[in-house]
């Protein structure tokens, strides 16, 4: 863009603080969203009042979900780990930051995948989530491999499988499989990470044009692709009509997850979401 853009963190109210914020702004172009698909539930679990539908998305990059344990975990893959957990339902404690978010989506995907049930034990953050691995207060833990990476790098964790559909190589590592392909249903909830920003719907056109051309020309950018690399990010890129797709069938798989396990506060029928498979 060629100016300085001032970025101040409004954290607090699961994302409802800087949506809030962001909202209420005049429709000028001058307040963006730097946000992340946690934001997503936020209506049903009464953070903010708006869906997909009301914000143009801009999704640069993200990291998938690996399911991990400590360096002496007795399970050595994910067969061991899924047998455990079939033989003592609701014993093998895991971790995975904060209910309805991302990662406890992944954990819930992988439940359901694999036909299983664990011990969810809740953590402010995947910080804190992979400490409890460390300490031995958790057994296994879900959190991005972006976040993982340096205890993964030191040994302090070992990866078992990706709660994803597809493998990943990671660097100095090898290959890392995927949980979707012993157990396919693991991608019935089409979650995923992304980071970027946003803008409210009511912008004018040639403010989303221009936004539009610069997020194309950082994306291209070597500083982007950089960072991505070492931060063990996929760059993605989306926006416009790709972007609103995806935001939508996460937004609705999502929601209704939480609906059906008795999580939501308020039903995603109320804010017009449909069920994952209805027809439009």
């Amino acid at each position: 863009l060629g100016v300085t853009v001032n970025v101040v963190n409004r954290s607090g109210g699961n994302g409802g603080i800087a949506l809030n914020h962001v909202w209420s702004r005049p429709r000028d172009g001058y307040a963006w969203g730097g946000f992340s698909e946690t934001i997503h539930p936020a209506p049903v679990m009464g953070a903010h009042e708006t869906t997909s539908k009301d914000w143009h998305w801009f999704m640069a990059a993200g990291a998938p979900d690996v399911v991990s344990v400590g360096k002496d975990s007795p399970y050595k893959d994910l067969a061991e780990l899924v047998a455990a957990a079939k033989a003592a339902p609701g014993t093998v404690k895991a971790a995975a930051g904060i209910g309805g978010g991302l990662h406890h989506a992944k954990l819930m995907a992988l439940e359901k995948g694999a036909d299983i049930r664990f011990k969810t034990l809740p953590f402010k953050g995947s910080h804190p989530s992979q400490l409890a691995v460390l300490s031995g207060e958790a057994d296994v833990v879900v959190t991005s491999v972006s976040e993982q990476a340096e205890l993964i790098k030191d040994g302090k964790l070992r990866p078992l499988a990706m709660v994803e559909m597809e493998p990943y190589e990671f660097p100095g590592l090898g290959t890392i499989p995927a949980a979707g392909a012993d157990y396919p249903r693991v991608g019935d909830l089409p979650v995923r990470q992304w980071l970027g920003i946003a803008l409210p719907r009511g912008v004018p056109d040639y403010v989303l044009a221009k936004v539009t051309d610069a997020f194309d020309q950082a994306m291209a950018s070597p500083e982007i692709r950089q960072l991505a690399e070492d931060h063990l990010l996929t760059l993605y890129g989306y926006h416009g009509e790709e972007a609103s797709k995806i935001a939508a069938e996460m937004e609705s798989a999502w929601t209704w997850a939480l609906q059906d396990l008795g999580l939501a506060r308020t039903s995603p029928e109320a804010f017009d979401i449909p069920r994952p498979g209805t027809p439009e």
